[in-house]
């Protein structure tokens, strides 16, 4: 081997390299829970849709009945919203009165 050569600038004298990819511990890369999966996933899947949409109305392209879907999932998304935040609330106000010690 040569002076300089990859092996020997990975290998520290110590055995452990100092530079890490981001996102990776000494253990392994990290993963997103469940729930931060989900989220992202829907997020990717609303931006896209957005995108998309956004390069129809560039083209001058019509998309029939998009007024009625986008008006129809703000009202879910409103009562929905709202609905869950309720839920919330009230499951954190449960949890914070079963606390030990209060």
């Amino acid at each position: 081997m040569t002076v300089g050569d990859t092996n020997e600038m990975v290998d520290s004298p110590a055995g452990e390299a100092d530079d890490t990819a981001a996102g990776e511990r000494a253990d392994g890369p990290r993963e997103l829970s469940r729930p931060a999966a989900v989220a992202v996933t829907v997020l990717a899947a609303v931006c896209g849709a957005a995108v998309l949409l956004a390069v129809f109305h560039w083209l001058g392209w019509s998309v029939p009945w998009i007024g009625w879907i986008v008006a129809k999932a703000g009202i879910k998304l409103a009562v929905g919203g709202f609905a869950g935040l309720a839920v919330g609330l009230s499951w954190l106000r449960a949890r914070l009165r079963s606390r030990p010690g209060s």
